[in-house]
């Protein structure tokens, strides 16, 4: 981000002819307020969640499909692990995340905090905060790199259900099988374990 603010200040128009792309044209920034109330920050969260020590720090956020209220997916991925559970709703709203999230528990997926974006299936996060009995934190507006591990598997899970997928047209079935691909592929930042196997050595015992 620091590169990139460089290249697009006075200083740094001269370079931008080297950019891989032309990139999109610079919005001007706006102050916008959040539709989602009593939101409590990520600057709040226990320090514990930062050191990715510990399992059952999540990370949540959902895939678009075809239009942002269409069927999607939710997804939960631990901060120190990248384990990954994931879920296909009919809808992309608060009523569906907050039946499909508390599910989660039933896998043994060990749960300390959550963090999500701001889109508004979190609206109801209250409500779902008292389902689920763990805390939720909101990453600040723009700031994906605050949720880095969630956004790093979304993208991993875009590989089987690109952007623009409709995924009313798939099954759970289909997306269980891609998700446990995903936990039984080595990672560099794992230092080449598996999310399972690093869950493993925490000791839990995961329904697949």
């Amino acid at each position: 981000m620091t590169i990139y603010r460089y290249l697009y200040s006075p200083r740094g128009a001269g370079y931008r002819k080297y950019l891989h792309g032309p990139g999109k044209k610079k919005r001007a920034t706006r102050k916008s307020h959040s539709r989602i109330h009593n939101q409590t920050m990520i600057d709040q969260r226990p320090e514990e969640a930062e050191s990715r020590k510990v399992a059952g720090h999540l990370e949540g956020d959902t895939i678009q499909g075809q239009t942002r209220k269409e069927a999607c997916v939710v997804t939960l991925a631990d901060r120190a692990t990248r384990y990954l559970i994931a879920d296909l709703l009919p809808r992309c709203n608060a009523e569906s995340v907050n039946r499909s999230v508390p599910q989660f528990a039933d896998s043994g997926l060990p749960c300390k905090t959550v963090t999500v974006d701001n889109g508004m299936e979190f609206a109801s996060h209250a409500k779902l905060q008292k389902k689920i009995a763990t805390p939720i934190f909101f990453a600040e507006g723009r700031n994906p790199w605050q949720r880095g591990s969630n956004e790093n598997t979304n993208g991993l899970l875009r590989q089987f259900f690109p952007k623009k997928t409709d995924f009313a047209a798939h099954s759970s079935a289909q997306l269980r099988w891609a998700v446990e691909l995903l936990n039984n592929r080595p990672r560099k930042c794992l230092e080449y374990r598996t999310p399972k196997e690093m869950m493993d050595s925490f000791g839990f015992a995961l329904v697949s």
